[in-house]
């Protein structure tokens, strides 16, 4: 190591106490994607359906480590001290109108609804994300980053193979994840859950949720669907720019049954910053 840089890494690591809580995930094959019938019975656009269509057999060939949650504000805001992170753009956020709009007013640390250093971290582009997680490489020496879309379906799904992981389990859907649902309903015009753009359920949570409130996937991974949209490494776009977008995963707090599956892919402006949208991280171990 360059002597000077020793100073740099041990204030990084004063801010840093722990790379967030990973869950090793077994090298392993799975079917990504969905059949067209999944998708016909939620009225998903047939332009975005293409994106997860038609399904395909996957081989992870490696074991890796994935968050057990998303990256939390009090995570990021031990990068952001470090590095006097400020964003560059504004944060787009859903109005009281039910309408979305961006401003610089809104951020990380403003998202404009009440979050505590438990929730998970929004207001993020892509090229945050990942500079927290190369900040985060170089303080603790691991081998951090996104997730590649296949990686994320395959920790996401856990083994199983239906629209949600916990598709047949017992209880409401808002035992599982935080949703588009009654609470949120309750803050819009007309207070009411319609069928096709909500669930009929009460999670208790109007937008995100702290991390780790609801039932774990089978190996252990919350929030892998509902509370917020995760960046992933996966690109979208022309041939002359096929990264302009990148595809997130998982669904959010705002989103109905036609968004909440785990082979839905949302594609986003790699500079947008929104309030739906975070990330979690994936370790490298071999």
């Amino acid at each position: 190591m360059n002597p000077r840089a020793a100073p740099l890494l041990a204030a990084a690591l004063a801010g840093c106490t722990a790379v967030p809580a990973m869950v090793r995930v077994p090298a392993g094959a799975f079917t990504a994607g969905s059949p067209a019938t999944e998708t016909a019975a939620v009225h998903y656009p047939a332009a975005n359906a293409a994106r997860e269509q038609p399904q395909r057999r996957v081989s992870i060939d490696h074991a890796f480590a994935i968050g057990r949650t998303e990256v939390t504000r009090r995570q990021f805001a031990r990068f952001a001290r470090a590095v006097h992170f400020t964003p560059d753009g504004p944060c787009s956020f859903e109005t009281a109108a039910g309408t979305w709009q961006a401003d610089r007013a809104h951020d990380w640390q403003h998202p404009g609804f009440r979050q505590t250093g438990a929730h998970p971290v929004v207001c993020v582009s892509f090229a945050d994300a990942q500079a927290y997680a190369g900040w985060l490489s170089t303080a603790t020496g691991r081998r951090l980053r996104l997730p590649g879309g296949d990686e994320w379906e395959y920790a996401a799904r856990a083994g199983t193979s239906g629209p949600r992981w916990w598709s047949g389990w017992p209880g409401p859907d808002c035992a599982y994840g935080n949703l588009s649902d009654q609470s949120r309903a309750r803050t819009r015009p007309g207070g009411q859950v319609d069928p096709d753009h909500g669930f009929a359920c009460d999670d208790g949570h109007a937008e995100t949720a702290p991390v780790a409130r609801f039932r774990p996937n089978p190996w252990g991974l919350y929030d892998v669907i509902g509370n917020v949209w995760e960046w992933t490494s996966d690109c979208e776009g022309p041939a002359d720019d096929p990264c302009r977008s990148r595809l997130d995963r998982g669904a959010s707090w705002g989103n109905s049954p036609k968004y909440v599956r785990s082979a839905a892919r949302h594609p986003d402006l790699a500079g947008a910053r929104t309030t739906v949208l975070g990330f979690r991280l994936v370790e490298d171990l071999r």
